[in-house]
């Protein structure tokens, strides 16, 4: 088995806003009011820890890879994985630095139990183009908390990363050596299902355009053509109040 270790990572801290110039809001409805970073992952550093993990067969992969994946015809399938079994290209762990990846019970599961943690499993799929779909659910732990999609994974200091969070949130970012680059600021939306709900992400990468969309909703869109190929993950993350879990489950990836 492969695995990186624990990488201390620079993330903003919500508490620290007004002395680092963030651009912080505060959110009604849920349980309290609180002040959560609306997005400037530049400035205004918090250490967070963050556990990436990659099967011995991705990094195989790299190395034997000579170029862009080859591309096939729209709606043609280019992978699925309903967890019904664990298929060898996830990465699984237990309790490593507060993380742990499981594939049991006919879905994949990542619980975070520290604060301030991020807890990813990098698959051995290396795509271009790409239209992912994953239903995730929030089974425990605070909504203030972040979970979905990481593509185009080049290494851990190189990928982006879809958000959605338990209290209707929805952003994009792009790791680049120990920053997070906002492409898309955390934003409300009511087509995200809050609470201990099930939702169904799915993201569509052409060239450097993407299309974010949650429960046949689409979010957004962006571009940013920094990262041309790379692989995908699941991730679950957490902020000021730790023990969050996670499930993923009917991975469907086809083409564009």
């Amino acid at each position: 088995m492969w695995m990186f270790t624990l990488k201390t990572l620079s993330q903003p801290n919500p508490k620290s806003a007004s002395e680092n110039s963030l651009n912080a809001r505060v959110l009604a409805g849920g349980p309290t009011a609180r002040t959560r970073l609306r997005s400037n992952f530049q400035t205004g550093s918090k250490q967070l820890r963050i556990v990436l993990a990659v099967s011995l067969i991705s990094l195989l992969l790299a190395a034997c890879d000579d170029g862009p994946a080859p591309t096939s015809s729209a709606g043609s399938e280019l992978f699925k994985d309903d967890f019904s079994q664990d298929s060898g290209l996830w990465e699984i762990f237990t309790g490593e630095n507060g993380a742990s990846v499981a594939i049991a019970d006919e879905r994949m599961g990542i619980t975070v139990a520290a604060p301030s943690t991020v807890g990813v499993s990098i698959a051995a799929i290396n795509l271009t183009d790409f239209d992912l779909t994953v239903t995730t659910t929030q089974i425990s732990g605070g909504l203030a908390n972040g979970y979905g999609v990481i593509f185009r994974y080049i290494d851990e200091n190189n990928f982006y990363r879809f958000d959605i969070s338990g209290d209707g949130l929805w952003g994009v970012s792009r790791r680049l050596e120990d920053q997070w680059i906002p492409i898309v600021e955390l934003t409300a939306s009511s087509a995200i299902q809050t609470g201990y709900a099930s939702n169904t992400l799915r993201v569509v990468a052409r060239g450097d355009r993407f299309e974010f969309y949650a429960n046949g909703v689409l979010l957004g869109q962006a571009a940013n053509a920094n990262l041309p190929v790379g692989r995908i993950g699941l991730f679950a993350s957490t902020f000021d109040d730790p023990d969050t879990h996670v499930s993923f489950d009917d991975l469907v990836i086809v083409s564009p």
